[in-house]
């Protein structure tokens, strides 16, 4: 189509910081320090050109999908019936209008056989700053809404490809309470929230209601926290955990030198985000018991790894 933007392996894209978003723009503002801008540098291609997956992935723009980045496997035809797509939705880093801030982390998700769709064009067209608009959860629900219309759409290329019995939702920093902000969605199958949590203090700003902690109630699917050490944003994943008694949650704290809140994200690959991100999908979308390893049993395969602090509930228990 006129406006795709397609990427194979190798293909470089400029890359870019990170905003906060519209819809919790008051609320962020009284608590800059949970959601600030990081400082790690840009990625590069050898970052992305060799991810560990067995597909190669393509990063393309949809003409039916406005304001997002999709990444997939470069050859369709190798799911259709029994082996299709799920969808992973993605919102970040932060609510940055930028779908590929974090391409060596997508493009290794995609590499193993998802279908993931980012908040945000590619840059340059997306980035972050003042110059540009910033997401909704509205968008981050759009990425769903469009995977599941077009594995119904005949004339689409992912006609009976998807998974649309397998979704996850992510987001990193602001963009995990757009992802809480859309957990009611009878359709997902796991959360997964990504150097971020529910502000413990929001103090006299206002909010939507499922950023308040209420929301933590609420969920009906199986969640994840992925933060940093030092991350700004880990008290309040912790503090989400010791409240969450309903669903199996699962909490990592990886040290991570320099930018805690930044994540691996750019890391090659996606660093040890890359590799817990891709496990929890395999898990919780595929039904992989080798991947469930990574996190169930006293000695998973993060509890084993000094560089991660673990703590979960429910989680040794899932099928």
């Amino acid at each position: 189509m006129k406006d795709a933007l397609r990427f194979s392996r190798g293909e470089a894209s400029a890359l870019g910081p990170l905003v906060l978003p519209r819809s919790v723009f008051a609320l962020l503002v009284m608590s800059v320090s949970v959601f600030a801008q990081t400082t790690n540098p840009p990625a590069q291609p050898s970052d992305w050109e060799h991810p560990s997956g067995r597909y190669a992935v393509v990063m393309e723009e949809d003409a039916t999908l406005p304001d997002h980045t999709v990444y997939r496997p470069e050859r369709l035809d190798g799911f259709p019936r029994n082996d299709r797509l799920p969808i992973v939705a993605f919102s970040g880093p932060g609510c940055d209008f930028n779908g590929t801030a974090f391409r060596p982390f997508f493009t290794e998700v995609a590499s193993h056989g998802f279908l993931v769709v980012a908040n945000g064009p590619p840059e340059p067209r997306g980035g972050s700053g003042p110059g540009f608009p910033r997401t909704a959860a509205s968008a981050h629900l759009a990425s769903v809404n469009w995977a599941v219309a077009e594995n119904g759409r005949k004339d689409s290329k992912y006609f009976q490809r998807i998974d649309t019995s397998k979704i996850a939702v992510m987001g990193q920093s602001c963009g995990g309470l757009q992802t809480l902000d859309i957990s009611q969605d009878a359709r997902f199958t796991t959360l997964v929230l990504w150097n971020s949590g529910v502000l413990n203090d929001p103090g006299t700003a206002r909010s939507v209601p499922t950023t308040s902690k209420e929301v933590l109630k609420t969920l009906r699917v199986p969640i994840a926290y992925f933060v940093g050490k030092t991350d700004m944003a880990n008290p309040n994943a912790l503090d989400d955990f010791q409240r969450i008694e309903t669903v199996p949650v699962f909490w990592g704290s990886l040290d991570i030198p320099g930018d805690a809140h930044a994540g691996t994200f750019r890391e090659t690959n996606g660093g040890k985000f890359g590799v817990a991100g891709v496990a929890w999908l395999k898990w919780h979308l595929k039904g992989d018991q080798t991947a469930a390893k990574m996190f169930r049993g006293a000695s998973c395969g993060l509890c084993t790894d000094p560089q991660w602090e673990i703590r979960k509930k429910k989680i040794d228990q899932t099928p």
